[in-house]
């Protein structure tokens, strides 16, 4: 074990040298930079020293792993001599190919606290399968082959190189040599801040990797973090990083692994979600800085590459429809991937698992199960903590405290409703999105209303006299559920039942049938839920009435009693009637079928007139009803007759269809007809107006019928 460890030093010393002088090299600027990569000997030597630098990273850890299982034998051995005298360890041999099993729950034992931490410095006290599946370092061997190929090949273009000139978004050119010029060697040739917080390039136009050799003359822009094709990058490395730990902890079969709009994600049939270890082995590898390769290799080979994992061969199979695509390296993870990544994982200095979600391959119900791991990262942890900030989700309720608390208040004031149509914002998955009925964005009608104790049943009854009267003019009939004390609450138990008592009173005084849901309501006080019946027997929450004990607490919110103390504490009743508009809406649609009652109807009076000399008559006194606050059209197509165009005013579900003719025209009247073709005759323009006014402004549900 000495020699082996003293070897090792010496590699390390070489390779640090050897590693000085390319640094040393590309930080003289673009000018020397040009002239060392020029040299297709050290264009072969930095190859060769970065598959030296892995192996050199892999060799560490393994000595690492070595010693620390050499450690638990002996422990293990002494604890079982003491406890028998006799007894010795059984000597275990593991079997790579019993490894290549795609069997996903992890198989080691359990770990402590302390070794989550510790791999989250780049220890090995994470959950790690050991070995690793087999299908790893056969993966491994096949693209180790392949990229000394690649290798080779640009070996021999960068010999053939012909000079060339890259443009910078400021103007400049700069001169540098195809097949062998990076645009990470020109970032330096610039500014070496600008190179250190270079995320990826834009070369004519396209992304392209840090350390990929420019092919001809072009123009070119470094990104950094702050440029949304760089983020998308910057997680998409991430992502590679997640799968990386994924393959090593579950050993299973890796699926998609994108960005998106706020970080990334894996998919993977997995059998636990102790996602904490999986976080320290993410951390793990960053601290390795493993290197991004890129590498373009036939559909055939890779068919065989990813013969262990079906989905990998659906997607070469079903997407991929040209003779070769690339792939991408980071450590032992390769994965079909067009890329570009980051320079190595190192770049990714904070990240962190969030959440995580069941999804069917390719969203098909039908196809596998899978469980989505969501991630997220950024080059700075102090930009992760504001994210983590901006995940706390805001409330109306807040601001209506603030309002209360901005001056002194006295019992006089109480009752004070506070309600306001608030924009609100909800981080809903796009696959739970469901047209009006769950949206991302909606408005709701939230009101709060600062009370005394002893004044909470007469606002709850005054609230669910509210409700009745908003929900008649619908049509809705609902029902009530008083939800009481859960098990984990806070507040005072006499309190919470004198609350409940209130609750039950105004709710037997309504005079509507309710149920109870013992234990159901919120940690900080009961509350009456109200479903509404759709017009398909579903039910829809709606409305609720909530109490809040806590809210007052937290923002300290006080009033001047009768006694003059000034330490009272009111009581929060949350109250929303519509809840979400859109939702209602939504609802509503459905409920009457396109069938809206006149109030409420965007199409509420269709003009017919009987032939082309009374359209101008029609247009007047379609103008007269708009002017009167109605939604009114005007027929005027005379290419239909006069049946289409009642037929076509019905179908349109216009509520009252008038027809004028030479007749109605003379009388200055019209014909009233429904969309359910009852005729109500003819009526001068007059009534007619002030019959449907009346009908609009008292909210009749059957306004045809009234008229």
């Amino acid at each position: 074990m000495a020699a082996r460890l003293t070897a090792q030093e010496e590699q390390i010393e070489l390779l640090t040298r050897e590693f000085s002088l390319l640094r040393d090299g590309l930080n003289g600027g673009p000018e020397v930079a040009s002239i060392l990569a020029s040299s297709p000997e050290l264009e072969s030597l930095r190859s060769e020293n970065e598959k030296l630098k892995f192996r050199l990273v892999h060799l560490r850890r393994g000595l690492q792993e070595e010693l620390a299982l050499e450690g638990q034998g002996k422990r293990g051995t002494n604890k079982g001599q003491e406890k028998t005298g006799k007894q010795q360890p059984k000597n275990r041999n593991y079997d790579n190919n019993k490894a290549a099993t795609h069997e996903t729950k992890p198989v080691v034992d359990k770990e402590k606290p302390e070794n989550i931490k510790k791999a989250a410095q780049g220890g090995v006290g994470g959950r790690e399968l050991k070995p690793w599946p087999g299908y790893i370092s056969e993966r491994m061997q096949l693209y180790e082959e392949l990229k000394k190929e690649s290798d080779a090949l640009l070996t021999r273009r960068a010999a053939d190189s012909q000079p060339i000139t890259v443009e910078l978004p400021d103007g400049c050119r700069v001169e540098g040599q195809a097949w062998v010029t990076t645009p990470y060697q020109l970032a330096c040739g610039i500014s070496q801040g600008l190179a250190d917080n270079a995320v990826i390039s834009r070369v004519n136009g396209d992304l392209w990797d840090l350390d990929r050799p420019l092919e001809k003359s072009c123009s070119l822009e470094i990104l950094r973090f702050d440029n949304d094709d760089a983020q998308a990058v910057y997680w998409h490395s991430s992502a590679h990083i997640l799968g990386e730990a994924m393959e090593r902890f579950y050993g299973g079969c890796l699926c998609y692994g994108p960005p998106i709009e706020n970080g990334f994600y894996y998919d993977m049939g997995v059998s636990s979600t102790e996602f904490e270890y999986l976080e320290a082995l993410c951390k793990s590898v960053v601290k390795e800085k493993q290197p991004f390769e890129r590498l373009e290799v036939s559909k055939e080979t890779l068919l065989k590459m990813f013969k262990y994992n079906k989905f990998k061969c659906r997607i070469l199979n079903e997407k991929v429809t040209t003779p070769t695509t690339t792939v991408y390296r980071c450590g032992p993870l390769i994965d079909l991937c067009r890329g570009p990544h980051v320079r190595h994982t190192g770049k990714i200095k904070a990240l962190k698992i969030y959440k995580n979600s069941s999804t069917y391959w390719e969203g098909r119900s039908d196809m596998e199960t899978l469980q989505r791991i969501y991630g997220i990262s950024f080059p700075d942890s102090k930009m992760l903590k504001e994210w983590e900030r901006f995940q706390e989700e805001p409330m109306n309720c807040p601001g209506h405290c603030l309002m209360f608390s901005h001056r002194p208040r006295s019992w006089r004031e109480l009752p004070l409703r506070l309600a306001d149509f608030g924009v609100l914002h909800r981080n809903e998955l796009s696959g739970t999105l469901t047209g009006l009925t769950r949206v991302r964005r909606f408005q709701q009608d939230d009101a709060h209303i600062f009370c005394t104790m002893e004044q909470i049943e007469s606002e709850m009854k005054g609230c669910l006299d509210f409700l009745r009267c908003v929900y008649d003019v619908f049509g809705f009939s609902f029902q009530l559920h008083l939800s009481t004390r859960p098990e984990k609450y806070l507040g005072d138990i006499a309190v919470w039942n004198q609350a409940e008592k209130q609750l039950e009173n105004s709710l037997n005084e309504f005079g509507e049938p309710w149920k109870l849901n013992p234990g159901d309501g919120a940690f900080y006080g009961p509350k009456i839920d109200i479903k509404i019946k759709d017009a398909i027997g579903r039910y829809h929450q709606c409305a609720t009435i909530q109490l809040d004990f806590q809210l007052p607490i937290r923002f300290n919110l006080t009033f001047v009693g009768k006694d003059g103390d000034d330490k009272g504490k009111p009581v929060i009743i949350h109250r929303a009637i519509l809840g979400s508009v859109e939702r209602m809406i939504a609802i509503l649609t459905e409920n009457y079928a396109g069938k809206w009652p006149l109030w409420l109807s965007p199409r509420q009076v269709m003009f017919v007139p009987v032939n082309p000399t009374c359209e101008e008559y029609a247009k007047r006194m379609c103008k007269q009803f708009v002017e009167a606050g109605f939604m009114a059209d005007a027929d005027l197509d005379s290419s239909c007759l006069l049946n289409k165009k009642i037929r076509n005013a019905q179908l349109a579900q216009y509520n009252f269809i008038l027809v004028v003719g030479e007749k109605e025209k003379l009388t200055n009247s019209v014909n009233v007809r429904t969309r359910d073709n009852k005729v109500h005759g003819e009526l001068s323009v007059s009534e007619v107006l002030a019959r449907l006014t009346l009908l609009k402004e008292s909210r009749c549900r059957n306004a045809e019928e009234e008229f």
